[in-house]
């Protein structure tokens, strides 16, 4: 029992760190929506990003949000933009969706790189992440390598 007891106590703040190291992403929930140098329309416009673009949170104001996209690059967004509907990019060209989370199930579709699909589950089956095609409403699993919004 003792022992039990102090695996515990030795493995929770791994679980708890793993657990709270977890990112926040959001989308954008505009056609558009102009990424800003700082908090502040003032500042330089950086980029456009479309409706579903996943951004990943670093700080988050009241009227704005500190965020990062898939290369790296960090700019600040209006959130009146934003949503907290998870969506992930596709990195990859001719990412396939599969029926089950496995690459020898029945292929669903190839996807296109930088083609926005909806997450249906923030949890990972192995790899694997569920999502949904904006398009045509198709649920399927896509190798978690193969996107950035995670």
């Amino acid at each position: 029992m003792i022992e039990k007891f102090y695996k515990f106590v030795l493995f929770f703040p791994l679980i708890l760190s793993s657990f709270l190291a977890q990112a926040d992403f959001i989308s954008v929930k505009t056609k558009q929506a102009i990424l800003f140098e700082g908090p502040s329309n003032t500042t330089e416009k950086m980029f456009i990003v479309t409706e579903g673009y996943p951004l990943e949170v670093l700080v988050s104001l009241k009227d704005w949000k500190k965020v990062k996209d898939h290369n790296g690059k960090i700019s600040w967004i209006e959130s009146k933009y934003t949503h907290k509907e998870r969506t992930v990019l596709i990195l990859k060209d001719k990412a396939v969706i599969f029926n089950k989370a496995n690459d020898e199930s029945h292929k669903l579709a190839n996807v296109d790189k930088f083609v926005v699909l909806k997450l249906n589950s923030s949890m990972l089956i192995g790899n694997w992440a569920e999502v949904k095609t904006q398009i045509e409403g198709l649920i399927g699993f896509i190798n978690s390598k193969e996107v950035w919004g995670l």
